[in-house]
């Protein structure tokens, strides 16, 4: 019995290695936009984990953009976090700098660089591991919208990055993909 459990996991493994995993590194993506570098790109050289998704939306970039900005945790005319100490009135753009969830430390996402509405990069910086998350807008000349997401991490080499990169390799892909899927159906459903 112990060696078919074995076969079994082994055989698991091996799909999710050489079928499964392939697939969702780079969901969506052509051949371009998956070599192609994007801004953020320098701030985690040497990625051990690098992931580049890509869907059309049938929306233009600026109402694309409020999506993502949305979905990301932003609320224009209301502010979050550090925000809504600095701003009572809640009128502000996002801007570099601003931090997107911000935990009891302050810590979060912070922006890294913004070209409202076709870049956004944001970066999370901890003592596991950093993390770069480059979002691009492209216009499509039909009024359509060519989104392509990307996410590197470089770990600590500790038991605790080594840990930090497994649970980003099984859980990145579930979670971008249905953000990429609300921004879409938000987009579409907008317009």
């Amino acid at each position: 019995m112990p060696r078919s459990l074995f076969r079994l996991a082994a055989g698991a493994a091996a799909g999710y290695l050489f079928a499964v995993r392939p697939w969702h590194l780079r969901w969506g993506a052509d051949d371009r936009e998956v070599h192609a570098e994007m801004p953020g790109d320098d701030l985690v050289p040497r990625p051990q984990y690098q992931a580049t998704r890509a869907v059309t939306v049938e929306a233009p970039p600026a109402v694309v953009w409020a999506w993502v900005v949305r979905l990301g945790g932003y609320r224009p005319g209301g502010a979050s976090g550090q925000a809504a100490q600095d701003d009572p009135a809640g009128h502000r753009e996002l801007k570099v700098g601003d931090v997107l969830h911000p935990g009891p430390d302050g810590s979060g996402y912070a922006v890294e660089v913004i070209d409202p509405p076709h870049t956004l990069v944001l970066a999370l910086r901890g003592p596991d591991a950093t993390t770069a998350c480059s979002i691009s807008l492209r216009d499509l000349a039909d009024g359509r919208t060519r989104m392509v997401f990307r996410v590197r991490v470089r770990a600590a080499p500790t038991v605790r990055g080594t840990a930090h990169l497994a649970t980003t390799d099984v859980g990145d892909f579930v979670g971008m993909r249905r953000q990429m899927l609300a921004v879409k159906q938000g987009a579409e459903s907008a317009r």
